[in-house]
């Protein structure tokens, strides 16, 4: 992508996260996002086909970023503990916490959740040496997943009162407990 783009994209996501503390998601227009950010309709279609993709693909682009970190580490150890994984997701969680918020106001949750759940899988099947996931492991990465979301959902919510130490604490005993019952499928 190039800088021109790189910018634009970043004026966009903006503007758009400014509006949605303001209203609304469903009352924000393609014209009211576009003359706010002082960007042509044509240059925001050039770069996006909807509003949402700004926040899905600004999601993708963290997620993304965190998962390439997260395989670096995990090809460096062979046996995770998932404590810097999980410290990762949180820390990743607390800084992209306006945009988190947006996808929520925007009713664009599910494709976090379906984000988490596709690294989850990775990370089980790295952690249990497994190929594919059975239908059995398929169902303890979409609980870790589902649970994982919605305390983060939570922590949120309470204005992340909850101390991060045990929120990431709670988080490893759940991805060991995960890998316990994995074994326990074998």
């Amino acid at each position: 992508m190039d800088k021109r783009s790189e910018r634009t994209r970043g004026w966009l996501l903006d503007t758009l996260l400014e509006l949605i503390g303001e209203k609304e998601y469903s009352e924000i227009s393609i014209t009211e996002l576009t003359e706010r950010s002082d960007i042509a309709r044509q240059t925001f279609y050039r770069n996006y086909d909807s509003k949402d993709d700004i926040l899905l693909s600004r999601m993708e682009e963290i997620l993304d970023e965190y998962l390439i970190n997260v395989q670096e580490n995990l090809a460096e150890r062979n046996d995770p503990n998932w404590e810097l994984e999980v410290n990762q997701l949180v820390i990743v969680w607390q800084e992209n916490e306006e945009l988190f918020r947006a996808l929520q106001k925007a009713g664009l949750s599910f494709q976090a959740l379906e984000k988490l759940s596709d690294f989850f899988s990775r990370f089980h099947m790295k952690a249990q040496n497994l190929d594919e996931l059975d239908e059995k492991h398929q169902y303890l990465v979409y609980y870790l997943a589902g649970g994982v979301y919605m305390v983060l959902d939570k922590w949120f919510e309470n204005n992340k009162n909850f101390p991060i130490e045990l929120l990431t604490d709670l988080f490893k005993k759940a991805a060991r407990n995960i890998n316990q019952i994995a074994e326990d499928y074998r």
